[in-house]
Order: structure tokens, then sequence, then C-alpha cells
């Protein structure tokens, strides 16, 4: 049985472009694009159960594209996937 490729962390899960991670490029956690914006409910409900906390998703997948009345978005902050 031949084994699976590792998962390259820099890949974003949901489109498989690259997910500008801080973390997986050896940054500081804070200095990544997601400690600065609302990433969408519905991008962490999309993310497999096997690619939670293996790889983060990008910006383009992550932030909410449609803006409530407030004008904040209805994603929540998180920590780093």
């Amino acid at each position: 049985m031949d084994a699976l490729p590792p998962i390259d962390s820099s890949l974003c899960p949901l489109c498989h472009r690259p997910n500008g991670c801080a973390m997986a490029a050896g940054l500081p956690p804070e200095s990544c694009w997601c400690m600065n914006v609302t990433v969408s409910d519905q991008a962490l409900a999309a993310l497999p159960a096997s690619e939670i906390g293996a790889r983060c998703i990008c910006r383009q997948c992550g932030v909410e594209v449609d803006v409530d009345a407030s004008g904040t978005g209805s994603g929540t902050d998180h920590p780093p996937i």
C-alpha cells in the first residue's frame, strides 16, 4: 500500500491555491493575514474534519464577501486554524 503524500500546509484546503499563512512560512502567527480580518463562518464550516488544524484557508476563501447592514460581515474572529 502506497503512503499518501505529505500535506502541503502552504495550500488552502478549499481551493488548493497558496494560503498566505504566516505560520506555514515560519513567521510569527500575529503577522498572518487572518489575525486582522473576520473569517467567514461558512468557510470554516466547509473545512473537512481532516483539514482542521492541518492547513489554513486562504484569504480569498476565508473572507466574507457579503457585508451585513452594520458593515461588519457575518464571520467570526478566530485563532489560527
